[in-house]
């Protein structure tokens, strides 16, 4: 049926339902972008106390590494590699933050993320490395003594030739403190005792050759690496630069930028970079392979990628902090999407449990997987991947577009 126009009092009627429908339209949009700019506020409150965390934890680890180079044993070593495994918990839930034009990716901001946490790494292009016939072999910076050992040569150096020459960061950190995980049984002479990691003797650093070069590299690249958490922590910071740029954002902008990073992180990353390729290749693709910290990685960018989602975060010291989660944002427009959401982010919780309650190594646990296979990190792997076309689905609600891979 078509309306005649031409009669005023049907133009009447007309021109009374579309204001009377514009005006609830704009109850539902002011609504709406109420909510929107408290999930933002709650995503940089938590941004910012996880950073903070990061930050103080690592320095913490600084102290540790700094009192091993000092006065190397097999006391102070272990101190250094607790607080090395302790601090990594807060840093692996930023990795949420990525991919989020923030300013761990952003090269016009910091742009510190390869420099920070670049993965997998050529342990040979940093240091002695076992040449398989029980032996090593000394091809590294460390063993190379033309290469002037400073903080400026080492960054220049990472990712240097090929994407796997690491020369600075968080593994390789965890490299100098562990050495290689060669998951060797000296009994039956077998590559398969996944319950051992890296054992690097603490001798390395005071008899064996180069160990005045391996201090030395361990200590500029952990000061490095607190000078890039705190530029992280201090831009993140309330009254921080990147804060006020962040907070000044068009909403839908902050909004793209969020749910971009979590949603790139669930799949992209988490799933198709650190679990997938592990299983397919091997160890060399396992995230901290030298201390085979991966399932303690996997517990934090998965817990991460939840805090945004449920909107809530737990500080170092105890504090929770809470604010409008993504899931509320969402049942503001949609409660099936939104209810979608909290179940799929519930599946990958559990899936993220079965995979930790194996008692097993990551190492272990994919050396028995393939691709395709119903294994527990595969079955984690495909939850993240169906955690983030909800993440997708849920921007779709709020009037926004992402890219998830």
């Amino acid at each position: 049926m078509k309306l005649n126009l031409t009669k005023p009092f049907q133009l009447l009627i007309l021109v009374l339902f579309v204001t009377s429908c514009s005006s609830d339209d704009d109850g539902i949009n002011n609504s709406n972008s109420t909510k929107k700019t408290e999930f933002i506020e709650t995503y940089a409150k938590i941004a910012s106390a996880n950073y903070k965390d990061t930050y103080e934890t690592a320095v913490v680890m600084q102290s540790k590494i700094d009192a091993f180079i000092a006065s190397p044993d097999a006391t102070t070593l272990e101190a250094a590699r607790d607080a090395w495994l302790y601090a990594r918990d807060f840093y692996g839930q930023t990795e949420a933050y990525r991919e989020a034009d923030g300013p761990i990716d952003n090269e016009d901001l910091l742009g510190t993320e390869g420099q920070i946490n670049a993965w997998p790494l050529d342990e040979s292009f940093i240091d002695y490395v076992a040449n398989g016939a029980g032996g090593t072999v000394q091809n590294g910076l460390i063993g190379d003594t033309s290469f002037d050992l400073t903080e400026e040569n080492i960054i220049n150096k990472n990712e240097s030739g090929k994407d796997d020459n690491i020369s600075t960061g968080w593994h390789a950190i965890e490299f100098l403190l562990w050495g290689q995980d060669l998951n060797y049984d000296p009994i039956n002479g077998t590559y398969d005792n996944y319950s051992v990691s890296g054992e690097r003797p603490f001798t390395d650093y005071t008899t064996e050759n180069f160990s005045e070069r391996r201090k030395t590299y361990l200590q500029i690249v952990t000061d490095l690496l607190i000078k890039d958490l705190k530029d992280l922590n201090d831009t993140w910071a309330t009254g921080g630069s990147y804060r006020m740029t962040f907070e000044a954002l068009n909403k839908d902008e902050a909004l793209t930028n969020i749910l971009n990073g979590i949603g790139f992180i669930s799949n992209g990353e988490v799933a198709a970079e650190r679990i997938y390729p592990a299983i397919d290749e091997g160890q060399e693709n396992e995230h901290s392979c030298f201390s085979d910290n991966t399932n303690q990685d996997m517990w934090a960018n998965v817990n991460g990628i939840n805090n945004i989602i449920v909107g809530s975060y737990t500080t170092e010291n105890g504090t929770v902090i809470t604010g409008l989660s993504l899931i509320d944002l969402a049942a503001e427009v949609n409660s099936e999407v939104a209810n979608n959401l909290k179940d799929s982010a519930s599946q990958t919780i559990i899936k993220l449990n079965t995979l930790l309650g194996l008692g097993k190594n990551f190492d272990e646990i994919i050396s028995e997987e393939t691709l395709g296979s119903d294994g527990p990190a595969g079955q984690l792997a495909i939850a993240l991947i169906a955690q983030s076309k909800e993440i997708a689905e849920s921007a779709n609600t709020l009037g926004i577009s992402i890219t998830i891979n």
